[in-house]
């Protein structure tokens, strides 16, 4: 028992050390200085399809990429499999197991789950990779020898409310001890935190800040309907001109574009979400185009907008400038995964097990 605790606590001292370096690293040697039709050409030389890990628990949050990457690259087959980050961690692990190291399932991943890249880095698993932009991302969101890198900021926290139900938007709560309020009982939709840990984290800084008589308030009091899948909350508003869920502090909007958002004044929580190369990848120069087209310009402006990105050029809104988040809090609790069960059971032992069909299965 004695020898096993150590090595947990070894395993924990090395992720958190990974994750430390990052923050401290330089511009590299070794960026790409081929241009996107030039990766292409090469790209052209592979047959088969790309196989990619996309973390997602909406099946559409994988639509937007392979139409745009198909287009800017015809003749290029991608096979994207949009699964939630713990699981596709999970085929990679399985595979590497079964197969002792020859294949990692996919050729390319991009995951939440961002504890995954040190310990596969450390096991040789990942190709050092540095597209041609690297020098423009923040050197705390990637690896420094390119192992794994930030290609876009991901948030949860704001506000997403039924139209219908907020005529006048300046109603609409931005402050989170106001959802304790008599006047939203039953009305709060919610992504269980039990089952997401980026949800998880959430609620952890919530209660950092509000202690758990908060949490405590909000399921004794406030006849909360949970749900699974972050995008879930808000795609059940659209459901409907009366039931369900009219507003959440806790589900993604970014794929229900017909339900209203409010950004919120509280709390809230960000990450990288992280792409990496797999050293045995069966297509390496066509992992290469579609990791440095995650990061080119062309996709950049695409997704951005105003809002946070890794990419300094494109970050407009100043991740690193914000008062109510930690953009490293979420890698930091990640890596540690005792404190990661220690909440969720904390939690579920208030709310029970997450109940619910599939997310990922779900057709609106």
């Amino acid at each position: 028992m004695l020898h096993f605790a150590f090595l947990a606590l070894l395993f924990f001292t090395s992720v958190q050390a990974a994750v430390v370096s990052n923050r401290t690293s330089t511009p590299g040697k070794g960026v790409e200085n081929r241009s996107l039709d030039e990766i292409y050409k090469a790209a052209q030389a592979e047959k088969g399809s790309l196989r990619i890990g996309w973390g997602g628990d909406i099946q559409v949050s994988g639509d937007r990429i392979v139409k745009a990457f198909q287009t800017r690259f015809p003749g290029i087959s991608l096979n994207l499999t949009v699964d939630v980050s713990k699981y596709i961690d999970s085929r990679v692990d399985l595979a590497i197991a079964n197969t002792n190291g020859s294949d990692t399932s996919f050729d390319v991943v991009m995951l939440q789950t961002l504890q995954d890249f040190p310990r596969w880095k450390s096991g040789g698993h990942l190709m050092n990779y540095k597209v041609a932009t690297w020098n423009d991302i923040h050197p705390e969101f990637v690896d420094s020898d390119g192992a794994y890198t930030g290609y876009a900021i991901f948030t949860l926290g704001d506000i997403a409310y039924k139209p219908s139900a907020f005529p006048d938007n300046r109603t609409v709560p931005t402050h989170l001890p106001d959802f304790l309020k008599p006047e939203y009982a039953g009305k709060i939709g919610l992504t269980y935190p039990n089952d997401d840990d980026s949800i998880l984290y959430l609620f952890t800084v919530i209660i950092e800040k509000y202690g758990w008589e908060f949490f405590n308030t909000l399921v004794s009091k406030q006849n909360i309907e949970w749900f699974r899948g972050t995008s879930t909350p808000a795609l059940e508003m659209t459901i409907g001109s009366s039931g369900g869920p009219s507003i959440s502090f806790a589900s993604s909007s970014v794929y229900v574009p017909s339900v209203g958002r409010m950004l919120t004044q509280d709390v809230y929580m960000a990450w990288p979400q992280t792409c990496a190369i797999f050293s045995r990848a069966k297509m390496p120069e066509t992992a290469k185009l579609f990791m440095s087209f995650l990061l080119s310009d062309e996709w950049q402006t695409i997704v951005t907008g105003s809002k946070f990105a890794t990419r300094k050029s494109f970050d407009h809104a100043k991740i690193m400038e914000q008062e109510n988040v930690d953009p490293f809090g979420f890698m930091d609790f990640m890596a540690d995964r005792e404190r990661v069960e220690r909440m969720r059971f904390q939690i579920e032992s208030l709310i029970g097990l997450p109940q619910g069909p599939d997310p990922l299965r779900l057709v609106f």
